[in-house]
């Protein structure tokens, strides 16, 4: 592979894996979108629900498919691997409640709420940095990286 089509490779590569929701993320979203050094429920559902959103419903109905969905479970096996793989298929099967086919924005929401609550170890309603990096290790964990 010549140098430059590596390196068209490794920016696509790059370019796919940030596009990508958090629970596929090699690196994961900003959430204290405003500087303040603690992330409200309202700053994590931007960077999880409305980003999902944007990142994964082609068609814009306002729900992801699972056609939709499993173009970018692909890549995170092709660049993450089993784990990174068995994390997406689990993220699909707690998030798709009703098992329709489809994540709705509800859906999302529910499982992004569930996900904040679990890592508001001390119930304030906001995550501290702590709380951040913990949630960000079981992440990278459940991932493989």
């Amino acid at each position: 592979m010549s140098l430059n089509r590596f390196a068209f490779a490794a920016a696509f590569g790059v370019a796919a894996i940030s596009a990508l929701p958090a629970a596929a993320q090699m690196g994961p979203p900003k959430l204290d979108q405003n500087g303040d050094g603690r992330v409200l429920y309202a700053e994590y559902r931007s960077a999880n629900v409305d980003k999902t959103l944007e990142t994964l419903d082609a068609d814009r109905n306002g729900q992801v498919s699972r056609k939709e969905f499993d173009k970018f479970a692909g890549m995170a096996r092709t660049f993450g691997g089993a784990r990174a793989a068995a994390a997406m298929d689990q993220w699909w099967r707690s998030t798709d409640a009703n098992a329709d086919g489809a994540m709705s924005r509800g859906e999302l929401e529910s499982s992004s709420r569930r996900r904040f609550d679990a890592a508001d170890s001390n119930r304030d309603g906001a995550l501290d940095k702590a709380e951040v990096a913990a949630l960000r290790q079981r992440q990278r964990a459940a991932s493989g990286n």
